[in-house]
């Protein structure tokens, strides 16, 4: 009976002794999963219809690359890695774009590109004018020869020239064409103003005070008497959407200059309708409702 109550004890001994090592090994192994482990992060918000949200951009034009808006200054002021297009404009804050997804007062493509990102992620946008601006109205297009014919005598009423030269016509003065920036006769005769343009050959001029261009000849006789400036506008493709200026209240840029058709063109549209688009965006804050 000894013999056999030792026996007992031995096995029992060695059941504690191994239940001691399972726990041992449960612990190391919970030690290991919770602490030593990478646990998977919880999944984050992602922007979604009504969130107020904050957003970083940089906004170019597809086809040039130029930056027509952004938020952030360091863009802004960095000419050299980020050329600006015409319509870019300086303002006095610089910060990020607020807005509440789906509210309707940001460009649909926009909009619509900046859901499913979370808060840090970034994400290129490539907008068409059907999902930004618009379309472009033809008719506020021009196209015209690089060398470019303009007459020598212009007649209008009154108030056409006081519309074009800001000033009451009297015959004999002198006065500046707002367009080519040469002088000018003026005569009246009766309801009608006659304006003769007497510009010189090889006279150096600038086009509504943006480019080069040069007067090649004058023709007083040509065209049944209304007579014929020839002018050499010196332009060219690195121009395109760089440069614009105002002309009659309307804001205007060069769209495209061809020089194997010998042709440039002005856009009196927003510079930004009828365009594809691309946004750099990163989205810094998330507030949902």
């Amino acid at each position: 009976m000894v013999r056999s109550l030792s026996r007992d004890r031995s096995g029992m001994s060695n059941l504690a002794a191994f239940a001691v090592l399972i726990l041992a090994i449960a612990l190391i192994l919970g030690v290991y999963y919770v602490y030593l482990v990478p646990q998977a992060a919880p999944e984050p918000l992602r922007a979604q219809e009504r969130d107020s949200v904050t957003v970083e951009y940089v906004g170019t034009f597809e086809n040039s690359e130029l930056v027509f808006d952004t938020s952030v200054i360091t863009v802004a002021q960095d000419n050299a890695s980020y050329p600006k297009a015409f319509s870019f404009g300086w303002r006095d804050r610089w910060q990020p774009l607020q807005f509440a997804v789906g509210d309707g007062s940001m460009i649909r493509g926009f909009d619509q590109g900046v859901r499913g990102l979370a808060v840090g992620e970034s994400r290129t946008l490539v907008v068409p004018y059907a999902d930004g601006y618009g379309a472009a109205d033809p008719s506020k297009i021009s196209t015209r020869r690089l060398l470019e014919s303009v007459p020598v005598r212009l007649t209008m009423n009154a108030t056409h020239f006081l519309a074009t030269y800001r000033t009451s016509a009297v015959s004999g003065i002198n006065v500046t064409d707002p367009v080519w920036g040469w002088t000018a006769v003026v005569s009246v005769a009766g309801s009608i103003v006659t304006v003769m343009n007497s510009p010189v050959p090889d006279q150096a001029i600038r086009p509504y005070n943006l480019w080069d261009a040069t007067v090649v000849s004058i023709d007083d006789s040509a065209n049944g008497g209304v007579g014929e400036i020839l002018v050499q506008h010196r332009l060219d493709p690195t121009m395109i959407d760089r440069i614009g200026g105002k002309v009659d209240g309307q804001d205007f840029f060069l769209s495209d200059v061809d020089l194997i058709e010998g042709s440039y063109t002005l856009d009196f549209n927003r510079q930004v309708a009828g365009r594809s688009l691309l946004f750099q965006v990163t989205l810094k804050t998330l507030l949902r409702p």
